[in-house]
């Protein structure tokens, strides 16, 4: 089966600076996969060289969605292929209602209907946000920026979701609500890929798991294997 994303021999350089020394990595349809490792291992730069929002001239190596490379479309023309990232640290439009946030996920789209539905889809699945739908985004928690973040992406109708530290700064029982809500995308169809600091909670939530470490994939496997592998124990769980 062809992977819905690929990424083959990708290195990625800022300037001079060789920030990703070569990844090989694959992410089915239908898959949650995750990927951990340390500050500075490269994770970011890679979902958002996938998303578009790196320099293309830094990218060497291939980026292919649905069998087409997209390692040279800018961000909108990635989008456009079915690519939705929330980026770390929410990055919500502080100035403009819930409302409005969700509705700037929906820019590419015309068919208002859909997107009032869409809408409406969003406040069922995190119905913090329509209790706080004429609320300013910048006034919110935490874990409801992460919500709006999140229902931003869903508004694109993403066939891939990319999300960077969905738990970052967050209380634990509202990273368990966050992640109970990918769990639930995933299973009614979204494929996901995310990068995780927490890596427990990313490696018992996920099916597979690829470890960078300093711009390299290290290992990769199932979760179940990677949560019992001793190195991953020891590095990332604190065993």
């Amino acid at each position: 089966m062809t992977p819905l994303l690929e990424l083959i021999n990708f290195q990625y350089y800022y300037g001079n600076i060789k920030a990703v020394e070569k990844v090989n990595l694959s992410v089915y349809e239908g898959e949650m996969v995750c990927i951990i490792g340390a500050n500075g291992a490269g994770k970011t730069t890679v979902l958002q060289s996938i998303s578009g929002l790196t320099d293309r001239k830094g990218i060497r190596g291939k980026i292919l969605f649905d069998g087409k490379e997209i390692g040279h479309l800018k961000g909108s023309k990635v989008a456009l292929q079915g690519i939705s990232q929330s980026l770390e640290g929410r990055h919500i439009f502080a100035g403009l209602t819930v409302e409005e946030n969700l509705k700037m996920g929906a820019y590419l789209r015309k068919d208002k209907e859909g997107i009032k539905k869409d809408v409406e889809n969003v406040y069922a699945r995190f119905p913090r946000l329509l209790e706080r739908k004429s609320q300013l985004g910048g006034t919110l928690s935490g874990g409801e920026q992460e919500m709006l973040a999140m229902g931003r992406c869903l508004m694109q109708k993403p066939k891939l979701l990319l999300l960077d530290e969905p738990s970052m700064g967050l209380a634990p029982l509202i990273v368990k609500e966050i992640f109970e809500a990918v769990v639930q995308l995933n299973k009614e169809g979204v494929t996901v890929l995310f990068v995780e600091q927490n890596s427990r909670i990313a490696l018992e939530t996920a099916n597979r798991g690829y470890v960078m470490q300093t711009g390299n994939i290290v290992l990769e496997d199932t979760c179940e294997n990677l949560l019992e592998n001793q190195d991953v124990q020891k590095a990332y769980l604190g065993a």
